[in-house]
């Protein structure tokens, strides 16, 4: 598949051989199910209101609401039913999707005077007239850490997740912190650990609901762990051979816990 390039319009409008990703009022997205796909032919489709969010090659992909069809091969799946269809590409199409959808048809009035904002701009901005004040999109930034020691990776089951699924720590970034303050903090939060080594491994854009997630290792200065019971239901030590049930992919937390593993071998 030819990589998605963020680009964003209000003034262009879809050719036929463009693409469109379509987001109904239930925040449910249209997928085909034959062909596995969130993104459909522009010519097979009447929209009323497009807006380019990526370029494809030499295609645009265009962000519409709900769309009418007769095809019995699409439906409007909701984010917790299109899980198992997701890849990185689509993950990428499905993140900047959603977002947006939220900030274009959702976030419009002014926090300061009530009033109604302007229509989205091709800066992503949106303007209130009265006081002046302009606004972007909400993105908020996430840390996630593998922490490491005696080549023993620490993963936790949290009270407000799956509680079946065993993961890294993860937290958002607080107000004048910065990341690796954030990676500090969380993990002496949840497990009383306090770390070292704090290394960058890499990033990802999660639309439930708006996260920019940013991954990173760590070393433990010791193993005795002193579990936040608020936060966590258990915390353990596992050596690669012995994980237990892990976020799937393509979600970074999979890639975080595999790769930290791997450079433990």
């Amino acid at each position: 598949m030819k990589k998605l390039t963020s680009s964003f319009s209000t003034k262009q409008t879809p050719k036929s051989d463009d693409l469109i990703v379509s987001i109904n009022s239930k925040k449910e997205i249209l997928f085909n199910t034959k062909e596995h796909t969130f993104m459909h032919l522009n010519a097979l489709h009447k929209e009323s209101q497009n807006f380019k969010i990526f370029q494809l090659g030499d295609k645009s992909v265009f962000l519409t609401n709900e769309l009418s069809s007769n095809d019995p091969d699409l439906i409007y799946l909701s984010k917790k039913h299109m899980y198992p269809y997701l890849t990185d590409d689509s993950l990428t199409l499905i993140s900047r999707s959603f977002q947006i959808y939220d900030w274009i048809f959702k976030q419009n009035y002014c926090s300061r005077t009530g009033n109604k904002l302007t229509e989205v701009r091709d800066d992503l901005s949106k303007f209130c007239e009265s006081c002046s004040r302009e606004y972007f999109p909400k993105m908020s930034p996430c840390i996630l850490v593998c922490v490491k020691n005696k080549g023993r990776i620490l993963l936790v089951r949290h009270n407000s997740e799956i509680r079946t699924l065993s993961t890294v720590i993860a937290g958002f970034v607080e107000l004048g912190e910065t990341l690796e303050e954030c990676v500090a903090r969380e993990v002496k939060e949840e497990v009383g650990l306090d770390v070292t080594n704090i290394k960058y491994v890499s990033s990802q854009s999660w639309p439930f609901p708006n996260q920019l997630m940013m991954a990173f290792s760590a070393d433990a200065i010791d193993d005795q762990l002193n579990i936040d019971n608020d936060e966590l239901i258990e915390a353990n030590w596992y050596s690669g051979k012995e994980l237990p049930n892990i976020p799937p992919e393509p979600s970074l937390s999979n890639l975080l816990i595999k790769q930290t593993i791997n450079s433990l071998l």
